[in-house]
């Protein structure tokens, strides 16, 4: 067994939530992050700020699929491809949790 423990899948069933300590703010219907922890500022595009608000509270990534398929009118495989890159860069920042 290694030093490093193995990166989580983000499968239809894992329950994600966004860290509740990171500053944050909208504008113009986009996110502005700064995390202390980190020392980086973080933009989000406006399906990334719409999937940061839909993890404010924890839901699971079928759930969060299911909201941005229909709010933004994509195509399921595309959102999915989509918002699990965009969660996983979010997890290596330490910007989320899994469960």
């Amino acid at each position: 067994m290694g030093l490093l423990g193995k990166k989580k899948e983000i499968g239809p069933d894992t329950i994600i939530q966004r860290r509740n300590d990171l500053l944050f703010n909208e504008i113009d219907g986009e996110v502005v992050m700064l995390s202390i922890e980190n020392g980086e500022y973080y933009g989000m595009n406006i399906v990334g700020s719409r999937i940061w608000a839909l993890i404010e509270r924890p839901s699971t990534f079928k759930d969060l699929l299911v909201k941005i398929t229909q709010e933004f009118n994509i195509d399921a495989e595309q959102a999915k491809t989509d918002s699990i890159h965009f969660l996983e860069k979010l997890l290596d920042k330490k910007l989320l949790s899994l469960k």
